[in-house]
């Protein structure tokens, strides 16, 4: 590539005392004109000319103290903002749960005292020293060593690494403008100097970022349990945030100069080169990234937007890798020896299609982001033509230089943007999660970067004209004097380049006509109403199907049940039984039951053509339960898909009796059961707490109340509702007053064996006559279960006694007949079985 540069200066070079007028402040003349010039002392006196004198001649001590304090500044001010950083984030946590931010408890980790766990708001201070750590490239990490029961000693680790690039990119500003500002009063001039600075500030940054994240490392205090400090300070920490600051600092320090010719040489070509792709990232995520904060803002509530510091440029990289056709890689592992339940697995998301769904993000979001790559393309590739001028020869140095930079910055924006997570208990459990751009997205960006090279030796030189020439004057780099001296003047006295021709953003402009001016508002304005119009559309078109998406069916459906509204979740979600079987699912049943669901949430929705996944956690009295739903379209339209929950099988309820009953009370409300034929039932029931009685009807029967509770979950397990049902003291009182009619009835006759009577006399009917009964003793009885079909039976208890009283021929038939008065006495005792018809009891009396 060639570029106007200054012409070399002869081999020994001017005086040590003057200085080319057009010579850069950091050019090998300036810097031994001023080197010349100061004296440093007699210890410097000695030192032969060369590097090493240049570096020991230019520092001084004092010079120390602007590098030391830029690093002490700079470190509080991105401190301070980390702090804002969190307690946004914990109002918003706050907010969204209402206003509960406690640690979860649990009664591993805790004790079972979940009081011991210290409040975020407690650790912010902590917190915040640690997120300044992870900006600088640290990851979180602890060790535990604890003895759990059953299992014994168990000693682990755990990890999590992820920046927080807002503050990453905070540090490097405030860095820079510290510096900047440090240079007024600083003595250092020279380049050895300026970077001795640099690396002071360097030096102090990283000693108070991980000195301060050592000592402040986060500790709880948890009983039976040693959580080594969580603590996020790495080797990496260290080196990166020496090597941040003082390049930071270092361009800060000497972004004050004036500007001077542009230089050439590789140094030069390279730096531009990755200004390019630092504008073409800018244009990207500069709309990227409030459009994905105001979405998610839109979707989860403003709440979640206070976060948006900590995890919108993360998200902002992952959505310029699907811009750029690069995908999001997904793994996962966990596993133990103790339990069959492991798992692992991979997964990979482009930007098209449905793969943006299972984020909640609508599938026509990846071809907007499509589209913002090729305008971020474009105007890189204007930037880059203006940068470093129109005179650009076709070595292949000059093609691969720019793609070079992108597949560079691809690599670090790889490698920044991943978020990775690891825990290792030994042979208890162990496991990983990571999410990161896919591997090839560096290549892919190399194209990217070919084609914003094509597009700037083809496109930009037309598309420059329309750049303001106070824009263009501020990207081009500052010519030699010797170009400036050989500018033309035309008429107007605009100063114009001697190669305008070739560089047409440069050339003079013709002042706009107000009708041209008029004109050019008119397209402009159109242009932005259309672009206004379509996002406008597209939102609303997807605000209104994401009122109408899988998720809200699923949440009308837990509702309904919060509500006690069987009937209108029965409508969402066909239980799939038959219209006799549902007798538990009406709303007069289920609204009078207790305990139905507390509370849910919507914790994931995945859409894959026509079908969707929903996993949702339900509460019900202090359990927690996550579910997955799975619903598909029926006749989709344009602006709702008509989403139907495939048939959800309620949880069942068991009825059973010892005693056939026909009819039972549910929560208050009557119910055919027919329990006449089989002794259980078992229906569909929805979540709640139900109620099991013996209707007033039932006046000779009576039972204990019963409650049972149908919990949240699977359907595997049944709850039950078992009824002990007794004869009631009316029942008994009806059984009894029939069996003294009946016994009424048997001493009322004349014969010596009432018939189906339990009397009895043993007396020989041929000589004997004239019997009368009286019931002396009255029997007593127990009422108890019957068998088969005989619910009921009664049965004597105590015998009672009769006596008959008759005259008796004690001739015996021999002679004149002797009829003499006779009494006997007999016992008394009988069985019968108690049946129910229609309301009325019947007492069987067995045969005698």
């Amino acid at each position: 590539m060639t570029e106007p540069h200054q012409p070399p200066a002869a081999p020994d070079g001017p005086p040590q005392n003057t200085v080319p007028h057009n010579a850069a402040p950091d050019s090998p003349s300036v810097i031994g004109a001023e080197t010349g010039a100061k004296n440093f002392g007699s210890t410097n006196a000695g030192l032969k000319s060369g590097p090493l004198s240049g570096v020991v001649n230019s520092f001084d001590a004092k010079s120390l103290i602007p590098g030391a304090v830029v690093g002490a500044i700079s470190y509080a001010a991105v401190l301070i903002t980390a702090l804002l950083f969190l307690i946004l984030a914990l109002i918003g946590i706050a907010l969204s749960n209402g206003g509960n931010t406690d640690l979860p408890s649990n009664s591993m980790v805790s004790g079972g005292n979940s009081s011991s766990m210290p409040s975020p708001w407690s650790l912010m201070g902590q917190l915040a020293v640690q997120v300044v750590v992870m900006s600088q490239l640290g990851a979180l990490g602890t060790s535990i060593d604890a003895t759990i029961p059953l299992v014994g000693s168990v000693k682990g680790s755990a990890s999590f690494f992820a920046v927080p690039l807002l503050l990453t990119a905070i540090s490097v500003a405030v860095l820079f403008l510290a510096a900047r500002i440090a240079a007024k009063r600083s003595n250092a001039h020279t380049t050895a100097g300026i970077w001795i600075e640099a690396a002071t500030a360097g030096l102090v940054f990283t000693l108070l970022v991980n000195i301060f994240g050592a000592i402040f490392a986060v500790n709880l205090p948890v009983s039976n349990v040693k959580i080594s400090s969580i603590g996020a300070v790495t080797f990496g920490s260290v080196f990166f945030a020496l090597i941040l600051g003082t390049l930071a600092a270092y361009l800060g320090r000497i972004s004050g100069k004036p500007r001077v010719p542009a230089r050439s040489g590789p140094g030069a070509a390279i730096g531009r080169a990755f200004e390019a792709v630092a504008v073409h990232y800018g244009a990207f995520l500069a709309i990227a990234i409030p459009v994905l904060v105001i979405a998610m803002g839109i979707k989860s509530g403003w709440q979640a937007s206070l976060s948006s510091p900590l995890w919108a440029p993360t998200a902002g990289f992952f959505m310029f890798g699907l811009g750029h056709l690069s995908a999001v890689s997904r793994t996962w592992n966990s596993g133990s020896s103790m339990s069959s339940s492991n798992s692992s697995g991979s997964d990979i998301s482009f930007g098209f299609g449905n793969a943006l769904t299972q984020f909640g993000v609508p599938g026509w979001a990846g071809w907007l982001m499509l589209l913002l790559a090729l305008i971020s393309v474009v105007v890189a590739s204007v930037f880059w033509y203006l940068r470093r001028g129109p005179m650009v020869s076709n070595k292949i140095t000059d093609w691969v230089l720019l793609p070079a930079a992108f597949l560079v910055a691809g690599t670090l924006m790889t490698w920044l943007s991943g978020v990775t997570g690891t825990f290792d208990a030994g042979s208890l459990a162990s496991g990983s999660v990571s999410m990161t751009l896919a591997w090839w997205t560096p290549f892919f960006l190399l194209l990217w970067g070919g084609a914003t090279e094509v597009s700037a030796r083809f496109l930009a030189p037309r598309l420059s004209s329309y750049v303001p020439l106070s824009v263009a004057g501020r990207i081009a780099p500052a010519r030699p004097v010797a170009a400036e001296q050989a500018a033309t003047a035309p008429d107007d006295g605009q100063s114009v380049p001697a190669d305008a021709a070739g560089y047409p953003a440069m050339a003079p402009r013709e002042p706009m006509t107000p009708q041209a001016k008029r004109k050019l508002s008119l397209i402009l304005g159109a242009a932005g109403l259309v672009v206004v119009l379509v996002v406008g559309g597209f939102i609303a078109v997807d605000m209104i199907k994401g009122n109408n998406g899988p998720d809200k069916a699923v949440a009308g459906y837990l509702q309904a049940m919060q509500n006690g509204e069987a009937s209108k979740a029965m409508a969402i979600a066909d239980p799939g039984v038959a219209s006799d079987q549902r007798i538990l699912l009406t709303d007069e049943v289920y609204s009078k039951a207790g305990k139905r669901i507390d509370r849910f949430e919507i914790l994931s929705t995945s859409v894959s053509n026509d079908t969707a996944t929903v996993v949702a956690a339900m509460y019900q009295d202090g359990r927690r339960q996550q579910t997955t739903y799975r619903l598909h379209k029926s006749n989709p339209e344009f602006l709702d898909d008509h989403w139907v929950m495939d048939s959800a099988s309620p949880r069942t309820l068991r009825i059973s009796s010892d005693t056939p009953v026909k009819t039972l009370l549910i929560n208050g409300q009557p119910v055919d059961v027919n329990l006449s034929d089989s002794r259980s039932v078992t229906y569909p029931a929805l979540p709640g707490e139900y109620t099991v009685e013996l209707p007033s009807s039932e006046k000779y029967l009576t039972a204990p109340k019963l409650t049972t509770m149908v919990t949240i979950g699977t359907v595997s397990t049944s709850s039950a509702a078992s009824l002990k049902v007794e004869a009631s003291e009316a029942l008994k009182t009806e059984v009894m007053a029939q069996i003294d009619a009946y016994l009424a009835e048997c001493v009322k006759s004349t014969e010596a064996r009432p018939a189906n009577c339990p009397l009895n006399s043993y007396s020989s009917s041929r000589y004997t006559k004239n019997f009368r009964w009286a019931l002396t003793t009255k029997p007593t009885f127990v009422v108890s279960k019957g068998y088969g079909e005989t619910p009921w039976r009664v049965r004597t208890s105590n015998p009672g006694k009769a006596t008959v009283t008759y005259e008796k021929d004690n001739s015996y038939g021999f002679g004149t007949p002797d009829w003499k008065t006779t009494t006997d006495t007999t016992s008394v005792s009988l069985s019968a079985n108690i049946s129910m018809d229609g309301g009325k009891v019947k007492v069987s009396f067995n045969d005698y």
